[in-house]
Order: structure tokens, then sequence, then C-alpha cells
């Protein structure tokens, strides 16, 4: 059974040595297709570094919450156009984030409302970022979550509407993001030791309500913290996440395909 990475920084400078090669690898590991993630305008330029990869690389353009103090009007209009590429798959990664600077709040869910506007007119569906803050207060999957649910209004025709990128909240906000037709992203924070409860959570969710994902160059599995992240972990995640959660694992892979390749046209 082949593998798809939903969300890899390919772009990344971490990879500017060596991209192909590590590509390469993926590839002859077993990964079939990757989504990548180009979410801030000077990204958005920077998908001619996969022309050689053109029939297995899908992409995601959208601006990250993390640059909601700097973006302006016209990156919104530049976006709009960006997203209307032949092998675009997604609006993203959107989303809040409450970690490192949660004193632009209101500036962050207007960034994200007007990408979840442009969901609806170009038909789209999107991956989501979320992390809570430091603070106990700072609830940054209740408000995510609370604004999709009162705002988007993308038809997924039958299908999920996206995703929730490495998922790292409660039992409470899985449910609410599978019920607003979210498919759940897991990658090594799976089998960080501190991680049970995102275990169970997956336990509790099941295959057919989860995707693969690697972040990379960011978030290896436990055996290879501290070092760069590549789709070739793809597997290695897979395993572990079925042999955890007591699922068969060539039914739980082909499940987990089926969910990630369900988005490509």
């Amino acid at each position: 059974m082949p593998y798809i990475d939903t969300h890899c920084h390919f772009s990344d400078g971490a990879f500017n040595s060596d991209r192909n090669e590590i590509i390469e690898a993926a590839l002859s590991a077993g990964l079939e297709f990757f989504f990548e993630i180009l979410c801030s305008p000077e990204d958005w330029q920077k998908d001619p570094l996969f022309s050689d990869y053109g029939k297995n690389f899908y992409f995601a353009y959208g601006i990250h919450p993390e640059y909601a103090s700097k973006y302006k009007s016209e990156d919104l209009e530049k976006l709009k156009e960006k997203l209307k590429g032949e092998r675009t798959l997604f609006i993203g990664e959107t989303g809040l984030d409450y970690y490192w600077v949660n004193d632009n709040k209101q500036r962050q869910k207007e960034l994200l409302l007007a990408q979840l506007s442009l969901s609806e007119s170009l038909s789209l569906p999107c991956v989501f970022h979320c992390r809570n803050g430091k603070d106990a207060d700072d609830n940054a999957y209740g408000d995510l979550l609370d604004l999709i649910e009162k705002n988007w209004n993308f038809n997924s025709t039958g299908k999920k509407r996206g995703i929730l990128h490495s998922f790292s909240g409660s039992d409470i906000d899985a449910q609410r993001a599978l019920e607003l037709g979210l498919y759940l992203g897991i990658n090594g924070t799976f089998t960080y030791p501190k991680n049970s409860q995102l275990r169970e959570i997956v336990k509790k969710a099941g295959p057919e309500n989860i995707v693969f994902e690697t972040d990379c160059p960011y978030l290896p599995p436990q055996n290879f913290r501290g070092k760069r992240n590549d789709s070739s972990k793809i597997p290695q995640i897979a395993a572990e996440i079925s042999a955890f959660c007591g699922f068969s694992f060539s039914a739980a892979e082909n499940a987990v395909y089926n969910n990630s390749r369900s988005f490509i046209k």
C-alpha cells in the first residue's frame, strides 16, 4: 500500500542542500503523493521547486496565523489567484495560534475568516493549524472550532471538508472536529512519551477519521528527535499507530490512504 504525506514543507530552507535526494528517498520508501503546504506570500512562489515531481506533488496555499500582523489586503487577492492552480488541493494552512503570539487574536480571527470565505467561493477544503496558548484561558481550539461552526458554509458534497493538522487538542476538540467534517492530521508527535492523551484519541477515532502527515522538517518521531524530519518517516508513524491502537495494519493503511486520496481531484 502506498502512502500520502498530507502535510510537508519541503520548500523549507532545511532542504536546500538535498531536496531532490530526500524526495527520491521518500518515494523509494513507499510515498506516492505529497501535499506541500505553502503558507506565506513568500512561500507561494516556491512551487517551481517541485517541477520534477509534477505527478507526486499537490499544494495548499494560505496565510499561516503567525503572519496575521503582517498580511495586507492585496495578499488575499494574490492568494485567490494562486488558489486557482490545477494542482491546488487546499487553502492553508490557516487557523489560530495562541502559543507564540497571543496579543493579536482578533487579527488572527479576521485572517481565518477571510480564508474561510475564499474556501467557499472557490470550493476548496482547508488545512487548519491550531495551537493553544500557555495559559489555560488561551483556548485556540475552542475559538477555531466555534468560528468554523458559525461561519464556514463550504459544502464538500459528502466528503470531509479538510484536515485539522498536527492535532493536539482534547477529546472534546477531536469529537467536534470530526462532527465538523475534518480529518485529524497525525504525525510523529503520536510517538512522544508525553502524548498519551493523543494516542487514546486516535485509538477512539479509528483509521477512518485520520490522515498521516509529517510536518517535515519539523516533529520527527521519537527515535529521531532533534533531527530533520522527512516524508520517509510516514511508514514508521503508520506502524506505531496501528501497533498501539490495535488496528489491522493493512486495513488501517488502506483506510488512511483512501482518506487522503479523496482530496485529489
